[in-house]
C-alpha cells in the first residue's frame, strides 16, 4: 500500500505543477485541460490509491499575495493570545442537511471517497462504474454543514465539519471556476497572511480541488482561533463547483493533517486553552422542514439529546478518533439475536456517510441479511424491502454497551437497472479497521473529548 501512496504523492506533485499553468477557462466539466505541452501524468489514470488530502509542500513562487506585499505583511498572530471574541464557555453550531446536486454523494461515490480518504485500495471496477453514474441525485445524497467564519471580520462559509480530516480548506478569491461557492476575499481581512504552499485533493470519481495555503483567523460560534493554516482553492472540478458546501473544517488530531507541520484547528483549541473543556458533542438526526439536522456543541454535553448514560471509551489510536468495537450483532423483531464475528478498531468519522469494514467482516455482516449479494460492479447490494424481511436493529458493542442502528437505515438508493435492489450502507474496503460514518452517528450521540483522549457514546434521542 505504501508503494501506491508514494507513487500517488509523486504523481500528484506532477499534476499540481502542470495545473499551475492552467487558466480557469481551460477547465471543462470535470476534466483538467492543460495548456501548452503539459500532460496529465499517465500514472494518475486509474490509480488504485489516492489520499483524500495529498498535500504538496513545495513553495509556490507564482501565488500573488492579494492583500499586501511581503514588506507590508502583518506580524504573525500569537497563537497563545486569545482574541477578544474568544470564550471559554460552550456554544452550539447548528448543522444543516441538504441533498447533493450531483452524483458525487451517491453510495458508490461515497464508498470511493471514504476509502481514498483513509488511503485504502479502491477496486478498479468501482472507479469505472462511478464514472457512468447519472448527474441527477437519487435523493439519498445527504450532506451536512455548519457555518464557519474565516478572516477578520469573519467571512461566513458553509463547511463540512469532519472528524476524519485535519485540514481546513475553502474557495479562494482567485478561483474563477468555483461556481456557486462563496469565495474568501483576503483584501477584506486584516489578519490574512500568505503562506503559498501548494495543496490539492483528488478523488477517483473525478472530483478535485487545488490551490495554495495561507494563515488566517477561523471563527466558529463565539470561539476564535488565530493563525490557523488553511487551504484556498484556485481550481476545482465541476462536482465541487455545484456543491452547496464551500469546503471543509477538519476536527481531528494534527497527525491526520497532510500539510507538513500543521497544527490542526482542534489541537490549536486544545493547546491554547481556548475552551475550558476541550471537547465537542455531535448530534445528527433526520432533517426537519427547515433542514435542521442536529448540532455540534463545543465545550459541553447536552443530556437532552440522548437516553441513558454516556459510555466512555479511551481512544485506541489518539491520532484518529479511533476506538475498539468489541462485537456486532443483529436483533430481528420476534425472532431473536444473532451474533456476528465482527470486532476491532473503528474510526468515528462525521465526514463519511457509510459504514466500512474489511471484506471478511462485510461478508459476515451481510450473511445475516437474506438475499444480500456482493456485486463485482456495485459492491454490496440488498433487497430494497430489507426492512420488512429483517425488521430490527444492528448493534455494535463498544465499551461493554450496545449501540444500535435500525436495519431500515442500511438501505440506500436503488441500483439502476436492477429492479428491487438497493445499495447497502455497509461496504467493504477497510483493511484493518472499521469506519463508522453518519449511518451510525444518526442513531448515537457522540462526545469527542480531546482533553482526555476519549469518546462518550449514548443512544440519541429523536
Amino acid at each position: 500500500m505504501w508503494k501506491h501512496l508514494t507513487i500517488a504523492a509523486l504523481a500528484f506533485d506532477m499534476l499540481l505543477a502542470a495545473a499551475a499553468t492552467v487558466s480557469p477557462q481551460a477547465l471543462q466539466g470535470d476534466m483538467l485541460q492543460l495548456s501548452g505541452n503539459a500532460q496529465l501524468p499517465p500514472i494518475l489514470d486509474g490509480l488504485p490509491v489516492a489520499g483524500l488530502e495529498l498535500m504538496a509542500v513545495e513553495r509556490s513562487s507564482d501565488v500573488v499575495n492579494e492583500s499586501q506585499s511581503d514588506s507590508e505583511a502583518p506580524a504573525e498572530n500569537d497563537p497563545n493570545e486569545v482574541q477578544e471574541s474568544n470564550s471559554n464557555g460552550s456554544f452550539k453550531i447548528p448543522i444543516t442537511a441538504h441533498k447533493s446536486q450531483t452524483s458525487r454523494m451517491s453510495t458508490m461515490a461515497a464508498r470511493i471517497k471514504t476509502l481514498q480518504k483513509h488511503m485504502l485500495n479502491v477496486p478498479g471496477k468501482w472507479l469505472q462504474a462511478v464514472e457512468k453514474l447519472p448527474v441527477k441525485e437519487y435523493g439519498y445524497g445527504i450532506e451536512y454543514y455548519g457555518e464557519v467564519g474565516v478572516g477578520t471580520p469573519p467571512q461566513i462559509f458553509k463547511l463540512d465539519l469532519d472528524t476524519g480530516s485535519g485540514d481546513v480548506w475553502l474557495a479562494g478569491e482567485q478561483c474563477e471556476v468555483c461556481g456557486r461557492h462563496k469565495k474568501f476575499n483576503p483584501k477584506k481581512s486584516s489578519t490574512y497572511k500568505r503562506e503559498g504552499r501548494r495543496w490539492g485533493i483528488s478523488y477517483g470519481d473525478g472530483s478535485f480541488a487545488a490551490g495554495y495555503t495561507a494563515r488566517e483567523t477561523v471563527t466558529i460560534g463565539n470561539l476564535t482561533v488565530p493563525n490557523q493554516v488553511i487551504g484556498l482553492a484556485t481550481n476545482e472540478s465541476r462536482a465541487y463547483q455545484v456543491d452547496t458546501v464551500d469546503g471543509l473544517l477538519g476536527l481531528s488530531y494534527s497527525g491526520v493533517s497532510f500539510i507538513q507541520g500543521v497544527t490542526t484547528f482542534l489541537d490549536n483549541i486544545h493547546e491554547n486553552n481556548y475552551l475550558k473543556d476541550p471537547l465537542f458533542s455531535v448530534y445528527i438526526r433526520e432533517k426537519d422542514k427547515d433542514d435542521y439536522a442536529g448540532e455540534y456543541l463545543f465545550g459541553d454535553i447536552d443530556k437532552s439529546k440522548y437516553t441513558g448514560e454516556l459510555t466512555w471509551v479511551p481512544l485506541y489510536q489518539p491520532k484518529f478518533w479511533q476506538i475498539l468495537v468489541d462485537g456486532t450483532s443483529i436483533k430481528v423483531d420476534g425472532v431473536g439475536k444473532e451474533t456476528m464475528n465482527i470486532s476491532g478498531p473503528a474510526i468515528l468519522d462525521t465526514g463519511t456517510t457509510l459504514i466500512v469494514m474489511s471484506e471478511e467482516q462485510a461478508t459476515e455482516f451481510h450473511r445475516a441479511i437474506p438475499s444480500a449479494e456482493n456485486s463485482d460492479i456495485y459492491g454490496w447490494i440488498l433487497p430494497c424491502n430489507t426492512e420488512k424481511l429483517v425488521p430490527g436493529n444492528v448493534s455494535f458493542t463498544i465499551g461493554g454497551a450496545d449501540f444500535s442502528v435500525p436495519v431500515k437505515n442500511l438501505v440506500r438508493e436503488p441500483v439502476k437497472g436492477l429492479d428491487g435492489w438497493c445499495f447497502s450502507a455497509v461496504t467493504s474496503g477497510a483493511s484493518n479497521f472499521i469506519i463508522l460514518g453518519d449511518v451510525f452517528l444518526r442513531s448515537n450521540y457522540i462526545v469527542f473529548d480531546r482533553g482526555n483522549s476519549r469518546v462518550g457514546i449514548a443512544p440519541s434521542k429523536h
